[in-house]
């Protein structure tokens, strides 16, 4: 049986909860002393210079902002696990840059530029040191980071160059704990792969056969390319996967991606050997 990503975690020694809670009191013990009397956390600094943060939108408060998006952090969380460490991490990240930008920039001009009591450096090189310890990675896209499991094919499969511009970043992102459960931020996810993998097609066949098979009938056959869940339309619809739970569902979604992600190592691993080939013959051509 494949161990899960904590049982993993625990055989290499690393407590999760442990770093939950040194940064939490990193982010709201009032430990930064700003006179004689008066001490603050890095919260009431990020509080006090919200206003000019550029990720507040229309919110007036760091309060309202947290509210607005569901964002709360506890001490003790009820059935703790790596989301609530990698949320932690991901609001503490974002803030800082927000912090950052506003303290840099003179075009907001609704608060003064004051030397800064965080030391901002030593927070993220503490977060960065988490997520390197616990296998996870940053990425970005537009000015916002997450942090997703490192997962080298699917980094490969980004960085090719068979893979559109504006879907690497999806392909990352696929893995982050908050696409859980979203099956139809995965499909979406997966239609984008059909698109490019349908302009390839011929590719793929010549690549691995079996695999493009599987593969197209997946997309036409699991409500993904179609819709094969409503009865109403006789020529897609297929019982099985209207009556399949959504658990099982977005099980045979992550199949598809990673499927997906072998697709295009094959596709790739074809032009190397058309050049491998081309290596070995003048190898053997230069043998005496």
């Amino acid at each position: 049986m494949r161990r899960n990503f904590a049982q993993i975690l625990r055989d290499a020694k690393i407590d999760i909860k442990l770093e939950y809670l040194k940064l939490y009191g990193l982010l709201f013990d009032r430990s930064i002393q700003i006179s004689n009397t008066n001490r603050i956390s890095v919260y009431d600094e990020l509080s006090e210079r919200f206003i000019g943060f550029p990720l507040r939108g229309t919110c007036l408060s760091i309060e309202e902002f947290n509210d607005q998006h569901g964002i709360q952090f506890e001490k003790e969380p009820d059935d703790f696990n790596i989301n609530h460490l990698i949320g932690l991490c991901e609001y503490i990240h974002n803030m800082l840059m927000a912090y950052q930008m506003a303290q840099s920039s003179l075009g907001y001009g609704l608060l003064p530029m004051m030397s800064t009591p965080i030391n901002i450096q030593f927070l993220l090189t503490q977060i960065n040191q988490v997520v390197e310890q616990i296998g996870y990675m940053s990425t970005s896209e537009n000015g916002m980071t997450i942090f997703v499991e490192k997962s080298p094919t699917a980094i490969a499969v980004a960085e090719s160059e068979l893979i559109p511009d504006n879907l690497s970043y999806k392909l990352i992102s696929y893995n982050h704990y908050a696409m859980k459960g979203n099956l139809e931020g995965k499909k979406a996810v997966l239609l984008q792969l059909v698109s490019v993998l349908e302009a390839k097609r011929q590719e793929l066949h010549n690549a691995d056969r079996a695999l493009e098979n599987d593969l197209f009938y997946i997309f036409n056959n699991l409500n993904i390319r179609h819709n094969n869940i409503d009865p109403a339309l006789k020529g897609n619809y297929k019982s099985h996967v209207a009556q399949m739970p959504k658990e099982e569902m977005e099980k045979w979604y992550d199949e598809t991606y990673q499927m997906c992600l072998l697709a295009f190592l094959q596709m790739e691993n074809c032009n190397r050997k058309i050049e491998l080939d081309k290596l070995k013959s003048t190898i053997e051509s230069s043998v005496s």
